[in-house]
């Protein structure tokens, strides 16, 4: 039996070993093809059952239907092949069918077995990670990490790249100084970790330090920018800091040139990134024209899909930019009837949350602020539980505070941005509490 470069065995080829180290560390480092690596090498060598039930994670992690047929195919794969398997790969193949079957704690329970007995299982660890991150579970997102780190040799291929995952949870729990030496140290051994790069951005983003971040991702974009897969976020963490210090008419044109030629490869997290951007363009007052239309068009080919809250609020964001109000209801309806029919931890989270957050975002388009606020006041302090992070949560609070504004409630405008200037005292929440405090009806 073969073993992986954090020396756990493998059952399959060698060259089946092979493709799994590679596709760890694309995977890790956010660039080639790790679901089209392990698919052909599982292909060539059947016995190889954790690259299948990689391949369905890693699908599933990366926004899939729990029964899209490549997932399906993937697991049954896996599945008959399992009995000559190790208990780390049935494991493996258990949370998988976990995720696939709407149980995605489940499935993080699952890993954080495997990585008890085996700390440096490389896949484990991330797919525990995005997990978490998807569920909210900040404190999650750092201590997996921090458990394992003193197994992980300093020597080993992917250390770095742990160090850099360990950033982002520690920046996502509120341990910002921490997250900064360590996201740094990790950029010191891999210039190119692009995660690093972006647990930095958070770090930059969270303690308001806007002309830094602009800088620091200018300095490091010869790293990140040709990324395939996180090039796009590291460039809309950019974006973020250049609406907040005030120059949001400089966002635009490097949309057109760095997100809108993405939006038809139909990759979940650039399509996020241009809703949300888009979204905060418009809420910081800038016209964005017709590029709501095509964004919106991509965005409800998914309307159905209901993998996460996070998710559907972005597919709101943009039938509600395009004014789509056909697409608006066919995401209501749909997610009225997820909550009724489905099942899992999300169905559970888009009862909770996940409707209030949708139906407030359509509210919001059509100006009916004060539903707006009633949708969405009583639940700010849950909408951690729709995942994502601190940063891109935000949008939500810009939006409560925007409808405040247009619901004429300075009262609650006044409050709200004084609550958001004193942990973001950006130039913008700055401003915006200024002319609150100038307005007579503040009072």
């Amino acid at each position: 039996m073969s073993h992986d470069l954090q020396g756990l065995p493998v059952t399959g080829s060698a060259a089946s070993v092979t493709a799994l180290n590679a596709a760890i560390h694309d995977y890790y480092a956010w660039k080639g093809d790790p679901v089209g690596v392990l698919q052909q090498a599982a292909q060539d060598d059947p016995s190889f059952n954790l690259g299948n039930t990689a391949v369905a994670s890693l699908l599933l992690l990366n926004g899939a239907r729990g029964d899209a047929l490549p997932v399906s195919s993937a697991i049954a794969a896996a599945q008959a092949q399992i009995g000559h398997g190790t208990r780390r790969e049935q494991l493996h193949l258990d949370a998988a069918k976990a995720w696939a079957a709407g149980e995605s704690i489940r499935a993080a329970e699952l890993w954080e077995d495997i990585l008890l007995d085996h700390p440096t299982d490389a896949l484990a660890l991330r797919f525990a990670h995005d997990t978490y991150f998807y569920l909210g579970h900040s404190n999650s997102i750092r201590d997996s990490v921090a458990r394992v780190l003193p197994a992980w040799d300093t020597a080993n291929a992917n250390y770095g790249f742990v160090l850099g995952q360990y950033a982002f949870g520690l920046e996502e729990a509120g341990n910002l100084a921490q997250a900064e030496e360590v996201g740094r140290r990790a950029l010191e051994i891999n210039p190119e970790d692009t995660w690093a790069v972006h647990a930095v951005a958070h770090v930059l983003e969270m303690s308001s330090r806007q002309e830094e971040g602009i800088v620091f991702l200018n300095d490091t974009s010869p790293h990140w920018k040709n990324g395939r897969w996180l090039a796009v976020h590291n460039w809309w963490h950019l974006a973020v800091y250049l609406i907040e210090v005030g120059r949001a008419a400089e966002v635009l044109p490097r949309y057109d040139e760095f997100v809108r030629p993405k939006i038809k490869d139909d990759f979940i997290l650039d399509l996020v990134d241009a809703a949300a951007l888009l979204w905060r363009l418009e809420l910081a007052g800038l016209y964005v024209g017709d590029r709501w239309q095509e964004i919106a068009a991509q965005w409800l080919t998914h309307a159905d899909d209901h993998v996460l809250v996070f998710n559907d609020l972005h597919i709101a964001l943009a039938s509600t930019g395009a004014r789509d109000a056909t697409g608006q209801q066919a995401l209501l309806k749909s997610l009225n009837h997820y909550i009724t029919e489905g099942s899992g931890d999300n169905r559970e989270i888009s009862q909770d949350v996940g409707r209030q957050i949708v139906a407030a975002i359509v509210a919001f388009g059509q100006k009916n602020f004060q539903r707006v606020i009633d949708l969405l006041w009583p639940i700010r302090y849950k909408w951690i539980r729709i995942g994502g992070s601190h940063a891109q949560r935000d949008l939500l609070s810009q939006t409560l505070i925007a409808a405040a504004l247009g619901a004429g409630n300075n009262k609650l405008a006044k409050a709200l941005l004084a609550e958001r200037s004193a942990w973001r005292p950006t130039q913008r929440s700055k401003q915006l509490f200024s002319k609150v405090l100038s307005s007579r009806s503040a009072n």
